[in-house]
């Protein structure tokens, strides 16, 4: 071939039209690619089917559903994009943060011990909450009184003089620190113990616990309805158990139903043996 057909080839090839972008395979894979991610995004965040409708409220008899229902409401709306009057906001079911509004929840109601949001697909949240159970009534030594759960936490104040009489009545020695509403006021353990001798008590002897004092770190002192006592040892390495234990016995064996109404006080707090004091033993004391 001469050099000039060479060379005259080489510029027809040269001024060779390009091949189109978007007749190439790597534009539409990226197109493509592109457009699923846009549609993702799109049913992730604003497709109508994703957005939370209804709020769905269980386990709640004090507290008004729709109460609990508005804490809710406040966090369903979340702003994605805000400039000046323009906002793009969502209520995907995607985004909710449960763990945040039950945090909330929990904190406006310091009578629920538990709340749990949970999402029921595609539109639904479900709120099941447990209210506190009242063991008593936890009352400082300026009177300042609220119901008390059996771990120990207030979470109601209460007027004591209109309340039933069928409450116990708790109160701990030294104590006149201002209370609020969600906090734990008596001890976990000890707020246990408490609750296991009022059961105890009512099951198997069918007595009322009237008062129970924390006199000391280490000691119980009770009353029942009867107007008799009974001291328990709180220390660590006593058995409540064996204290109630031993107190059945007493009823089933020494203590008959006249001893019963003269009963001033009965003391457990000895590990070997229990303390009887009736109008009797203890005239004069």
């Amino acid at each position: 071939m001469s050099f000039r057909k060479k060379h005259v080839k080489n510029k027809i090839h040269k001024i060779r039209p390009k091949k189109p972008v978007f007749k190439k395979l790597w534009f539409w894979t990226t197109v493509l690619f592109l457009a699923s991610v846009f549609i993702g995004f799109y049913f992730f965040l604003f497709f109508n089917g994703f957005q939370v409708k209804n709020i769905k409220v269980s386990g709640n008899s004090k507290i008004g559903t729709q109460e609990l229902q508005a804490i809710a409401q406040n966090f369903l709306k979340i702003k994605l994009v805000k400039l000046w009057n323009f906002e793009l906001a969502t209520k995907s079911i995607f985004l909710i943060n449960t763990n945040k509004i039950n945090n909330e929840i929990l904190g406006k109601f310091p009578a629920l011990q538990e709340a749990l949001l949970s999402k029921n697909f595609p539109q639904t949240l479900s709120l099941d909450v447990v209210e506190r159970k009242p063991l008593g009534i936890f009352c400082s030594q300026n009177d300042q009184c609220f119901l008390i759960d059996q771990n120990g936490v207030a979470f109601e104040n209460i007027i004591i003089y209109a309340l039933n009489a069928n409450y116990t009545i708790v109160r701990q020695a030294g104590n006149d620190k201002k209370i609020t509403a969600g906090e734990e006021v008596v001890e976990k353990n000890i707020a246990n113990i408490i609750y296991k001798i009022q059961k105890n008590l009512k099951e198997n002897l069918n007595i009322d616990l009237k008062e129970a004092i924390i006199a000391a770190p280490i000691r119980l002192n009770t009353e029942t309805r009867e107007n008799w006592k009974i001291y328990f040892d709180l220390d660590k390495n006593a058995d409540i158990n064996f204290q109630l234990t031993k107190l059945k016995l007493l009823f089933d064996g020494e203590i008959s139903p006249q001893t019963r109404k003269n009963l001033r006080y009965i003391n457990l707090i000895p590990k070997d043996r229990a303390i009887i004091c009736d109008n009797a033993t203890c005239a004069g004391q």
